[in-house]
């Protein structure tokens, strides 16, 4: 019950692991960009997206982070405890982001693991060998970062606490008052 009354809304939590079901969210931003068309940007009501996640699977994590970028509807991402992994990547994606005090966000290459014969690992690691890249590109696009500070720091768990957020750009202000998001 409490899901249909956030979501009428327009507030959504991300706080499982991404996977194929965090993008049912995609649906949903999906559906209200279709309910907003001819609504100037500026009168349309934000989509909200509360971060608490550890991360999750690559792949889901940038077909969500797209689609928020691409929504003419503002989405505003805010990290509410953790935003680890793919939750940095997608608290990223926002059009205004936001953390609260004391939470943290932890940025690094990912995790993978593959089986099979010789050659499929091998082209198994080839590709995720380019979307690590890819990844860097999009951290290095959206945030502060630097280049030479993210390649030192994302082969390790690069743990952020709120005031680092800022620093980096991950995000634009510490949330202070519910109300800001409220809107």
């Amino acid at each position: 019950m409490n899901y249909w009354k956030l979501a009428d809304k327009r507030i959504f939590y991300i706080q499982d692991e991404i996977s194929e079901y965090t993008l049912e969210i995609q649906k949903a931003i999906l559906s209200i960009n279709i309910d907003d068309q001819g609504i100037e940007y500026d009168q349309r009501k934000p989509i909200v997206l509360l971060i608490h996640t550890p991360g999750g699977y690559l792949q889901e994590t940038m077909s969500l982070a797209t689609m928020i970028i691409m929504s003419k509807t503002p989405i505003i991402t805010v990290n509410i405890g953790m935003a680890y992994s793919g939750g940095a990547l997608l608290l990223l994606a926002g059009h205004k982001r936001y953390a609260m005090k004391y939470s943290k966000a932890m940025i690094h290459t990912g995790s993978g693991g593959m089986s099979g014969t010789y050659e499929q690992t091998e082209a198994a690691q080839k590709i995720y060998r380019k979307q690590v890249d890819e990844m860097s590109q999009y951290i290095l696009e959206r945030s502060k970062i630097a280049k030479k500070t993210l390649t030192k720091n994302r082969a390790t768990d690069w743990y952020m606490d709120h005031d680092e957020q800022i620093k980096y750009g991950l995000v634009d202000e510490i949330l202070n008052n519910l109300e800001d998001i409220l809107i």
